[in-house]
């Protein structure tokens, strides 16, 4: 969450008849907020840090410690839980320090650019891997054999290094842009005052024709939403399917996860990427297009709040929705807290005795190969419940 998206600079029709204390007040705000603010939003930070840290630590650990999850599911799982703990261990606490004291701002140019820069990154790695954890699971769920590659893993580890690159690449000219914003006093005198301070990417900075806000909206949140909307709803309808089929043809309708909780599942990650996500970016847009509106100073200031708070529940729900829901990871956590070896049962499925007649084992072929199948599916299944 960047906090460089709410200050703009007055004009110079700003009355010079003020302290200098009383024109930074007019000009950047309230250099403290006032504690009625502070404390909820400091409490509320400190939970979602903590719970954040530990959820996400906890994933690295487990996935690390147990070979058995060494698949390309929790690879993707793994890359996300760092984003996460990346933009809770960097962008959180600045954040949350400038919340007590907005300006000024003292660590330098360096840090105000890879301030912006850490924060961006982050953030699209997220959401991108997301993306390619969905896209997987539904090429595993309704495609299952092409799912079963021999370099499968490889790949994976492949996709998640493009995913961190890309990332670098679109929050850089955010890096750029950034810079620290200085105030007049008196107005346009030219006298930057140090106390002034500010690390921003104000409007005035970034060229008309560099539409980053747009961009990171278009391409970091309705392109993935849409996309993960049509992945689940195919997922779902996929697994409706099958327990049906399953249920008719072998009366193994409980060796699947429940269709409702699956698909319940499914949904709570779309929901919860709208809910975290589009304050943040309604918060931009509102920014860029409507910050000569009347309404816009308060609207603004309140929407900053709710969105830094989605901002990082983002970071602290993930481990909840991708793993703390999966019996398989749940078993995992409890074996590495307790040090102990993790050892996954294979289920192999039966097969069925035929005769020596021709027909019959053309039809036991059949049936094996639907076995097989259907087994393949349902392990699939298995890695996200």
């Amino acid at each position: 969450m960047n906090s460089f998206d709410i200050i703009e600079t007055v004009t110079n029709s700003t009355p010079v008849n003020v302290s200098l204390e009383e024109y930074l007040i007019i000009v950047r705000g309230p250099k403290f907020l006032p504690l009625k603010i502070l404390l909820p939003i400091t409490f509320t930070y400190g939970i979602l840090f903590i719970s954040g840290l530990f959820g996400n630590l906890a994933v690295c650990i487990v996935i690390a410690y147990n070979k058995s999850m060494h698949n390309a599911t929790n690879y993707y799982l793994f890359s996300l839980a760092m984003s996460d703990l990346v933009l809770l261990l960097l962008g959180l606490p600045n954040d949350l320090s400038v919340f007590w004291q907005q300006y000024p701002w003292i660590l330098g140019l360096l840090v105000c650019k890879l301030r912006a820069l850490v924060s961006e990154m982050s953030s699209y790695v997220s959401v991108l891997t997301i993306v390619a954890f969905s896209v997987e699971r539904y090429t595993a769920i309704c495609y299952p054999l092409k799912s079963y590659t021999t370099d499968k893993l490889n790949r994976v580890i492949k996709v998640i290094g493009t995913l961190w690159l890309i990332s670098l690449g679109f929050a850089a000219p955010f890096a750029i842009y950034t810079t620290i914003d200085y105030v007049d006093f008196p107005p346009g005198s030219g006298k930057a005052v140090i106390e002034s301070a500010f690390c921003a990417m104000l409007k005035q900075n970034v060229p008309a024709d560099v539409p980053l806000y747009e961009l990171s909206c278009t391409l970091f949140f309705i392109c993935p939403a849409v996309i993960l909307i049509f992945l689940y709803v195919r997922i779902g309808l996929t697994i409706k399917n099958n327990t049906k089929l399953r249920g008719n043809v072998h009366g193994e309708l409980q060796s699947i996860q429940s269709k409702k909780s699956i698909v319940s599942m499914l949904m709570a990650v779309v929901v919860a990427f709208f809910i975290c996500w589009a304050p943040f970016h309604m918060q931009r847009l509102i920014y860029v297009y409507m910050s000569d509106y009347p309404w816009y100073g308060i609207v603004n200031v309140w929407l900053y709040y709710i969105s830094g708070i989605f901002y990082y529940f983002s970071a602290t729900i993930n481990p909840i929705l991708y793993n703390l829901m999966s019996l398989k990871y749940r078993k995992a956590f409890k074996q590495t807290l307790w040090c102990r070896k993790y050892n996954r049962i294979i289920k192999t499925p039966g097969l069925r005795e035929t005769n020596s007649t021709s027909g019959q084992v053309n039809k036991s072929i059949k049936s094996m190969n639907m076995q097989h199948n259907q087994s393949l599916l349902a392990n699939n299944i298995e890695d996200i419940t």
